[in-house]
């Protein structure tokens, strides 16, 4: 997927939101409504560079778990393919968000998985990418469906996969904290 343009989609930004990535959120909701799939393709993310815009990506889930690719990694191909070869994805991405959508429950802003994180860590280690907080009341572990997110210094949560929270701004490196720059 490359730059998206076109209509603006109807989910109102969760809290924490920045205002600069509200043009994000609008891409990557844009995006999943056009093209969700149950099982298939339910997450989008978009990234936005210094130089030439907002891209997107959407997952593609495929029948063997492992030929799965995320969202992030769709949006950070598009972004390469759009970049011209003199400037380097580290200084040309500025945010990265991804969103997820559940029937019934709607869209919301999606922490990337542990393999997204590294790609990021990898590409864009000073990015902006956003985190879903949980609500510190959120229902309790075993709920119907329940999900294992790694936390920044709290290890692994049980946490449902549909509680509301808000959307929480960090750098990529703050997702990995104990993790070197890797020197390409």
């Amino acid at each position: 997927m490359t730059s998206v343009s076109g209509s603006t989609p109807t989910t109102p930004p969760p809290f924490g939101l920045a205002p600069e990535d509200i043009g994000l959120w609008d891409a990557a909701v844009s995006l999943l409504q056009r093209t969700y799939r149950s099982g298939r393709h339910e997450v989008a993310a978009a990234v936005r560079t210094r130089s030439s815009g907002i891209h997107v990506g959407v997952h593609m889930a495929g029948s063997a778990g492992r030929t799965s690719i995320c969202a992030e990694g769709m949006a950070l191909g598009a972004v390469l393919a759009a970049t011209p070869p003199d400037l380097s994805l580290a200084d040309e991405i500025d945010a990265v968000l991804a969103v997820l959508h559940r029937p019934g429950i709607g869209i919301r802003i999606v922490s990337a998985c542990g393999v997204c994180r590294e790609l990021l860590f990898d590409y864009c280690p000073e990015a902006w990418n956003y985190v879903h907080r949980f609500p510190d009341d959120a229902p309790a572990p075993g709920t119907p469906e329940v999900v294992y997110l790694p936390e920044t210094g709290r290890g692994i949560r049980e946490v449902p996969a549909l509680a509301h929270g808000s959307a929480e701004r960090l750098r990529v490196r703050e997702l990995m904290p104990a993790k070197n720059i890797r020197s390409w």
